[in-house]
């Protein structure tokens, strides 16, 4: 039987695990970031069922194992696991947790294959000179010349367009 302290006492954890999660997300620069961890501490928190303070590395460790068995793709696993990775190092830098279970935690190896993604020189001239609408090559350009990701020149268009 639940007592009414056990569920005072779970309610506050879960309110006081809310509020570093949300210092901890809210201190991320870009909003997919934001997104992603705020989804990553979400989907660790429903697995382990248990406040941030009794998660413990063998939690972690099952977390990661469902990752696997669940097909997704390993970047996004590592990519998960290093967000859990940095909630609870960002917990434990400000003292909300004694120890940090994830330093132990081992990253999944993955093929790192960003090299065959990168085109030549030659081959972003080719792709600038084969646009002709001028609106589309001014897009490329300043994906190009600003190293800019898509979502990032979405976002700076959205920005500019408020500003008016």
């Amino acid at each position: 039987m639940v007592t009414l302290q056990h569920y005072i006492r779970t309610f506050m954890l879960s309110t006081r695990d809310a509020q570093i999660i949300k210092l901890w997300i809210d201190k991320q620069p870009s909003s997919h970031t934001r997104w992603c961890y705020r989804h990553d501490s979400e989907q660790l928190l429903n697995h382990a069922k248990k406040p941030l303070s009794r998660i413990t590395l063998a939690d972690l460790q099952s977390f990661a194992q469902v990752l696997t068995t669940s097909g997704l793709a390993p970047i996004y696993r590592v990519r998960t696991l290093a967000a859990v990775k940095s909630l609870f190092g960002f917990c434990h830098r400000l003292r909300y947790l004694a120890v940090n279970p994830a330093a132990e935690l081992a990253l999944p190896a993955y093929e790192n294959r960003l090299a065959e993604r990168i085109l030549a020189e030659e081959d972003i001239q080719r792709v600038l000179a084969a646009e002709t609408e001028p609106r589309n090559r001014v897009l490329l350009r300043l994906l190009y010349a600003g190293g800019l990701r898509v979502s990032e020149a979405c976002h700076s268009r959205e920005a500019a367009s408020r500003r008016r």
